[in-house]
């Protein structure tokens, strides 16, 4: 599961890169808000991350949408440069 920052675009591409090469991988989180760190302890980012995470370990819903899909990269790419 590849989690990607708002405000990372050189992971951005490393991560939708793997995302398209690889047809194991069933679920993507895009982390609007958070900057290049994930776990920087800002806001709620740490809290947030932490849910994405636990919920993808424990085999439940996740609680962002799952974004960018593989459909979507292109688009999403753009729309962040």
């Amino acid at each position: 599961m590849p989690m990607i920052a708002e405000c990372s675009s050189q992971v951005r591409q490393w991560a939708t890169t793997i995302l398209a090469d690889d047809p194991a991988i069933q679920r993507t989180q895009y982390m609007p808000g958070v900057g290049h760190h994930m776990w920087n302890g800002l806001d709620d980012n740490n809290d947030r991350a932490a849910a994405v995470i636990t919920a993808f370990l424990q085999d439940e819903p996740a609680p962002l949408p799952n974004s960018p899909t593989r459909d979507e990269t292109p688009a999403f790419l753009h729309d962040h440069k």
